[in-house]
């Protein structure tokens, strides 16, 4: 162990990190299970060390790291992005190849010779192992030739791998490509019986208990998973190799053709494996049923256990059958190749539904299906058979599972439907093949005729009419039967002919509805680019969105705080308006309250007049009035002056004990000037007055 240990850390791909890190473990726990037996080591190393010796050549992560940093340089960007690729496709085949190598020689003889188990249980968790080595070895070895004779000069490290399409074109299509499905379909096909099988042998088998480095790594089944996985690897990396291919070239046509057969295989594999899971869920029912279970048709025929098993299923689901009084009943739907089943499950045993005395099993050849009105979820099953029709109402659980019900059961009706016009086509086909012999063996007749042959020519040609004649009346296909007793050879081999015709045509609609899918896949893809390309410049159109729509709210959020801090410095200004407003209220009744006490000064003084003022009194005769004015008018004074320096004597009365110099001067001036407003008013009226009745003695 100790030297195979130090042996496999000296092979490419467990220092250099190349390997995931499940990969690199998965070897390292193989090398424990190795020390089940030292002859299985040795044994080992000695068949498969060439194996493990080619991984020095695919040490280095990538083709670019593997030859000279100048002969790297030297290559076009696309031509060094291809070789990365391919050396890539090499060096993942190499590691599966290893892995197929230690499941064989490990895995496969320790089970053998450690823990004896037979042959048959260890094929059980090893299905196809031999047929996969042998195929994967083949592959590597083809590529591994090919790198070696394109060496740059040749045997040197410095290798550029023109043509590697040939190779791939040949490994996937043709026998090998045939090959390929059939292996791969039994192994993915076996790949939980296989897994399922081990788990019980870690239960149950002591022996196999026994080795605790077996029981406690369990990497079988991640072996089993990663070889199931393989198939899937190669359309990635041709598509990569591809896309680094120049077009218009033999190489690239090859790389499409080898891409196009790795798909076919891939789909026979996946197809290979579900007919085979139908096929398990079939005898898993069957296993459940009990053996006198059978079913009485409306033709009167019996359906038995034993007639399920003779038929490949289509589809199976849990329906809900709905009885003539509007109840559901749970049953389990089987879809065979010419009857739609319905069983029930009693006790954990299945039985035939038994339903308003209706067949559980129906015949596809005359099946319609049809949708319940206002119903997404049911369906009506109607039987058009020539002992009765019978009609079937089922539910299913979502609309979508109906919808794929029905899809399947008229595939099926469709296919039976072909399959029963192919005996009517070959009868016809028989009966033009006997008008045709009919027809020669008339001619023959008339050549000899004409030849004048022998009465023993002629009896065997009548004969042979004659045979010809029996046989149309015994049956439709009696012609060609005795006339295979008499040219059993020649009806033979055109039999075979038009079955080879026939094949070679259904291979090439096959073909051209694999190209149509192709081709309707392509579409599907740039459809898709299309789309997602639309999506992401709409999503750069949102983003500039956005990014106007968050610079469109900051502006508007400024402008608020702007009309705020307006708002604001209005209601300020509003506020000292409202306040001069009050201050000029104030200020007017003030006014008021000082006109008030004028007035009341004004009447005061008036009445301390003299009653009579000489110069006052309007005579009547306005001369003599003019006279006495004139007279007086030396005498007369302007009541101005009088009125202040009485105000004046008077206002100083008013302040008692205060000399004018102490009054403040505001007031006093307020006031003074209050007093000569009232004086110039009297004095003003008096004038007026004058004039009045001088311009009166004028006229």
């Amino acid at each position: 162990t100790m030297r195979l240990l130090s042996f496999w850390e000296t092979q490419p791909g467990n220092s250099s990190g190349n390997n995931s890190r499940s990969e690199r473990q998965t070897k390292h726990d193989v090398i424990l299970f190795l020390s089940l037996s030292s002859d299985c080591v040795d044994s080992y190393i000695q068949t498969h060390g060439n194996v493990l010796a080619d991984s020095a050549d695919y040490e280095a992560e990538s083709w670019s790291l593997t030859v000279e940093h100048k002969f790297c340089k030297r290559q076009d960007k696309r031509a060094v992005k291809r070789q990365d690729v391919i050396y890539e496709l090499m060096q993942t085949e190499l590691h599966h190849l290893q892995t197929l190598h230690i499941m064989a020689e490990v895995f496969r003889r320790g089970m053998k010779e450690e823990v004896q188990l037979d042959t048959e249980s260890v094929e059980r968790v090893f299905p196809c192992l031999d047929q996969l080595l042998a195929f994967h070895h083949a592959f590597f070895t083809a590529m591994k030739e090919r790198r070696q004779s394109s060496g740059q000069p040749p045997g040197h490290r410095n290798y550029l791998i023109q043509q590697i399409g040939d190779i791939l074109l040949r490994q996937f299509s043709g026998e090998n490509g045939e090959k390929m499905k059939q292996v791969y379909g039994e192994f993915c096909s076996h790949h939980n019986e296989a897994v399922a099988f081990f788990k019980d042998l870690m239960q149950h088998n002591k022996r196999f208990q026994s080795h605790n480095s077996l029981v406690r790594r369990r990497e079988i089944p991640e072996c089993i998973l990663l070889v199931t996985q393989r198939i899937t690897k190669y359309p990635v990396l041709l598509e990569r190799i591809l896309h680094y291919t120049q077009e218009q070239t033999e190489e690239h046509g090859n790389l499409s053709k080898a891409l196009t057969h790795v798909r076919d295989a891939i789909a026979g594999v996946d197809l290979r494996v579900s007919e085979y899971e139908r096929h398990q869920r079939l005898q898993e029912v069957w296993n459940r049923m009990e053996n006198r279970s059978a079913a009485k048709l409306k033709s009167g025929n019996t359906f038995r256990k034993q007639d399920m098993m003779g038929q490949t299923l289509r589809h199976q689901g849990m329906l809900l059958w709905k009885t003539a009084t509007s109840r559901l009943k749970d049953v389990l739907a089987l879809l065979l190749t010419d009857v739609l089943v319905f069983l029930q499950e009693k006790d954990q045993k299945y039985t035939f539904a038994t339903v308003d005395q209706k067949p559980p099993v129906i015949a596809l050849q005359k099946l319609i299906v049809r949708e319940v009105a206002n119903e997404e979820k049911g369906m009506f099953l109607i039987s058009a058979s020539s002992a009765g029709p019978e009609m079937y109402e089922v539910h299913t659980s979502s609309k979508e599972e109906r919808n794929t019900w029905m899809r399947l059961i008229r595939e099926a009706v469709e296919r039976l439907v072909c399959v029963w016009n192919v005996p009517k086509s070959l009868t016809s086909q028989d009966q033009q093949i006997c008008s045709s012999l009919e027809e020669k063996l008339q001619i023959y007749t008339e050549l000899s005729a004409l030849s004048e042959r022998t009465d023993a020519a002629l009896l065997d040609i009548s004969c042979h009419k004659l045979l010809l004649q029996a046989s149309e009346l015994a049956s439709p296909r009696g012609p060609c039967l005795h006339l295979h007793g008499l040219r059993g050879n020649s009806l033979q081999e055109q039999e075979k002919q038009r079955n080879l015709e026939k094949r070679k045509e259904e291979v090439a609609a096959a073909q051209r509805l694999r190209e149509q899918l192709r081709q309707e896949r392509e579409r599907w893809e740039r459809e898709c680019q299309a789309k997602e390309s639309q999506q992401v410049e709409q999503e750069s159109q949102l983003v500039e969105r956005e990014r106007k729509c968050l610079q469109a709210a900051q502006k508007l959020r400024q402008e608020r705080e702007e009309l705020e801090e307006q708002l604001e410095e209005y209601q300020q200004s509003l506020e000292r308006l409202r306040e001069g407003q009050r201050s000029v209220e104030r200020e007017r009744e003030r006014l008021e309250d000082q006109q008030k006490l004028l007035q009341a000064w004004t009447h005061g003084r008036q009445s301390s007049l003299p009653a009579v003022i000489p110069h006052m009194v309007i005579p009547l005769d306005v001369q003599s009035y003019l006279i006495s004015c004139a007279a007086s008018t030396q005498q007369w004074k302007s009541p101005v002056d009088v009125i202040t320096r009485q105000d004046r004597q008077r206002s100083l009365n008013e302040l008692p004990g205060l000399h004018p110099g102490q009054v403040q001067t505001d007031i006093f001036h307020q006031k003074k000037s209050n007093y000569q407003s009232v004086h110039k008013i009297e004095y003003t009226v008096t004038r007026c007055v004058l004039e009045v009745c001088t311009g009166n003695n004028q006229s």
